[in-house]
């Protein structure tokens, strides 16, 4: 079910995903060891994390960032995160990521963790996201390939790469749903809609070097596939499934 933005309702809906404590403390280990490389001085930051879900990611920075605010338009996700999450250096909205009800320039960091395929209009997103960020701010950007093998979001191949209606059909068929709601671009596509930020890429320097950034849980260093997947990677990036980005203001 959508509502009149086109929003997907209900995310979070369920306690595996607003409860599922070890995955979020997992990629909120990652989220943060990519701001610290860019940016080591966190403490006196204040954060908005868009599209915040239960928020674990959300309370889990705002133990070291001065002042974190996350916003969702789901709002049982709100609620819970309201009552199990709310401290004095954290707080919760629901808000529109393409209407962001902050002022221009209010924050030093932007989390956009794997977002913008479920958002109407990406683009409003993103230009929201430049106005509400600092001059000297960045935003941590996560994005999922369109070209994936593996849909992160329904676990079928290749589902991303089909036209809507093919997509519909394929998690019918296959009885993950009747909608698919996500729209997921290419490389190019996804450089094309933060085009008004600098790219600091951080995707390549993870893969070479997971224990830095906490990504043991994808890449084992001693393995032979890690070794393989380090080797090629460089030459395989238009189908890497994942990007991490730190998009800063062009100047």
């Amino acid at each position: 079910m959508a509502d009149h933005r086109g929003y997907q309702l209900h995310l979070s809906k369920g306690d595996f995903v607003l409860k599922n404590t070890e995955g979020r403390t997992q990629k909120f280990k990652k989220i943060f060891s990519v701001l610290q490389d860019f940016r080591p001085e966190l403490q006196s930051l204040k954060c908005l994390d868009i599209g915040c879900s239960s928020g674990i990611i959300t309370s889990l920075l705002g133990q070291t960032l001065s002042m974190t605010i996350g916003i969702d338009i789901d709002q049982e996700a709100i609620s819970y995160a309201k009552e199990h999450h709310l401290s004095s250096r954290v707080q919760f909205l629901t808000a529109d990521a393409m209407s962001l009800p902050f002022k221009e320039g209010l924050f030093d960091v932007i989390i956009c963790n794997h977002i913008y395929e479920h958002v109407p209009d990406p683009y409003q997103m993103m230009e929201e996201i430049f106005r509400v960020l600092k001059e000297n701010g960045f935003c941590y950007f996560s994005a999922g390939n369109k070209y994936m093998i593996m849909e992160g979001h329904y676990g079928l191949p290749f589902l991303s790469w089909l036209p809507k209606r093919l997509a519909h059909l394929y998690i019918k068929l296959m009885g993950k749903g009747s909608f698919y709601y996500e729209e997921h671009y290419s490389i190019w596509g996804l450089r094309k809609l933060v085009k008004r930020f600098r790219i600091w890429d951080y995707t390549l320097p993870i893969i070479k070097n997971p224990e830095k950034f906490s990504a043991t849980d994808l890449f084992n260093p001693g393995s032979f596939i890690y070794k393989f997947i380090r080797l090629v990677a460089p030459y395989l990036y238009p189908w890497i499934p994942t990007y991490i980005w730190v998009l800063t203001k062009k100047g």
